[in-house]
């Protein structure tokens, strides 16, 4: 039997690409790099999109999506299509558009996780500064910290911590937007860590802690990453996170406060894995391909006149 074609996308493929390629010779699938940006609607084939790699109007027969390059509104609006128009022609991408949807938008992901009732840093969004600002004195008034993030933001780039009135002249909106979170005191002072746990098909496959001489714990930022054994309760934090999002797969990052509760920070639907592989050896890749094996698998029963 021919392999399944497999379109991975990313604006620069490397060491997680490889790891995926290697990963599914295993279960008979051939991995094709492109990108997103290099595909384009196109009513002059059958399917009406058209993507590098797969010629002739052909489709993958799966899609993993590992990254997409910033761009304008316009530019991510075209992306998002091809990923849309995928799905609704019944190829299993993952993870599907409307998932990053709601995670590449912190305040959304935030609102998501607030619905399903799961515990996660007080948070506010808002565009209007005199908002933002009476939202700053009074938890600050109230003996509170802030961290004002990117409302679109990865790797602890462009987060700050707001501690006390003489910041307010600093604080300026991102995009012309405010997105604040109550900072969340480390369970042990001065000893920062969070929990990153890989949640794929509602079970948590490899989960890592990550400790920094900083409040930033990102392992972009220089953080140590050392294997952790979640708790049962972390495990299901972090399942039902990746649930409140509607994610296959997702990277569920957790903090404990002094009180030994835990929270959820983010949901990442495009997850890096490499700190978290060599953290705790685990086969990543492998669960992932499992994934998507899986997915094929369970389209092809789905349609009988499935082309093989």
């Amino acid at each position: 039997m021919k392999p399944f074609r497999v379109a991975i996308f990313n604006d620069t493929h490397g060491w997680h690409s490889e790891q995926l390629i290697a990963a599914f010779v295993r279960h008979n699938m051939e991995a094709v790099l492109t990108d997103l940006a290099l595909c384009r609607i196109d009513l002059a084939q059958s399917p009406g999109i058209t993507i590098p790699g797969f010629e002739q109007g052909g489709l993958p027969d799966a899609v993993m999506v590992r990254g997409i390059a910033p761009g304008s509104l316009e530019q991510i609006t075209l992306r998002m299509d091809i990923l849309h128009t995928l799905a609704e022609l019944g190829v299993p991408v993952l993870n599907p558009a409307r998932v990053i949807e709601l995670t590449v938008d912190k305040a959304r992901t935030s609102l998501r996780l607030h619905q399903a009732g799961l515990r996660t840093p007080m948070t506010w969004a808002c565009e209007d500064r005199d908002q933002a600002m009476s939202i700053v004195r009074r938890e600050l008034a109230a003996g509170y910290q802030l961290v004002m993030k990117p409302l679109f933001g990865c790797q602890g780039k462009g987060i700050i911590r707001i501690n006390h009135l003489d910041q307010l002249d600093l604080i300026a909106p991102v995009g012309h937007a405010f997105y604040l979170q109550r900072y969340i005191s480390p369970a042990q002072q001065d000893y920062w860590q969070d929990w990153r746990l890989m949640v794929i098909r509602g079970h948590v496959v490899a989960s890592m802690t990550r400790q920094s001489d900083s409040w930033i714990t990102n392992f972009a930022q220089g953080a140590r990453c050392l294997p952790a054994v979640a708790t049962d309760e972390m495990k299901a934090l972090a399942v039902s996170a990746a649930q409140a999002v509607e994610a296959p797969y997702a990277g569920v990052d957790l903090i404990q406060d002094p009180d030994g509760h835990f929270s959820v920070l983010e949901v990442n639907s495009v997850p890096a894995w490499k700190g978290l592989y060599l953290a705790t050896g685990q086969d990543i890749a492998g669960a992932l391909a499992n994934m998507v094996a899986e997915s094929i698998s369970a389209t092809i029963k789905q349609t009988p006149d499935y082309a093989l």
